[in-house]
């Protein structure tokens, strides 16, 4: 398809497609393999910080280019679910079994927050403040499973409060990378 140079780029995946149906389709399959690559990274490219929450930076960054290059509002928990689904099988060497649904929680919240700060602040810090809010729902849900079945975390060695804080740096430094790589990855397709 041969687009005129003096035409704006699409602003979303589906746009591309001349079908209304099959450019939706294509992007929900877009972000559900964005998840699955992001889960792919995480789980393959280990950094090598002994600090809970690390991994956020990367993963973050990610979803949040995927959100950023998608028209729905809840892109985020499609990226998620992809993740999620990638997660229930062995490969990736996860062995919490309820991984896949603390991923489902990450990308519901981070649309939520999302949504709620952007009302409030806008731009980089607002996305920023949504992935940090989100990440650190690890901890939280993890410190909620230990109270309710006695599982200890690695994490919590040093008590809560650690994972938390780590989680919650960690996240929002994957939320302003993200922000900055689709900004420069914007002004790049639309040169």
């Amino acid at each position: 398809m041969n687009i005129p140079a003096t035409s704006r780029p699409p602003k979303s995946i589906s746009s591309v497609f001349p079908n209304k149906l099959l450019g939706t389709v294509a992007e929900v399959l877009f972000l559900v393999v964005i998840g699955m690559v992001a889960i792919a990274l995480h789980s393959k490219l280990r950094i090598p910080m002994q600090l809970p929450g690390r991994q956020g930076i990367l993963y973050l960054a990610i979803v949040v280019i995927g959100r950023g290059m998608s028209r729905y509002p809840f892109a985020g928990t499609l990226i998620s679910a992809g993740s999620a689904a990638l997660l229930v099988t062995p490969w990736l060497g996860f062995h919490e079994p309820l991984m896949p649904v603390v991923y489902v929680c990450i990308g519901i919240l981070l649309d939520l927050f999302c949504f709620l700060w952007s009302i409030l602040i806008p731009g980089f810090l607002s996305v920023s403040l949504a992935c940090a809010m989100a990440w650190m729902c690890i901890p939280l849900i993890r410190f909620l499973l230990t109270l309710l079945t006695g599982i200890t975390f690695s994490s919590f060695r040093h008590g809560l409060a650690w994972p938390v804080c780590t989680h919650f740096v960690f996240g929002f430094a994957g939320g302003l990378l993200g922000m900055a790589l689709l900004k420069i990855l914007t002004r790049y397709i639309r040169k």
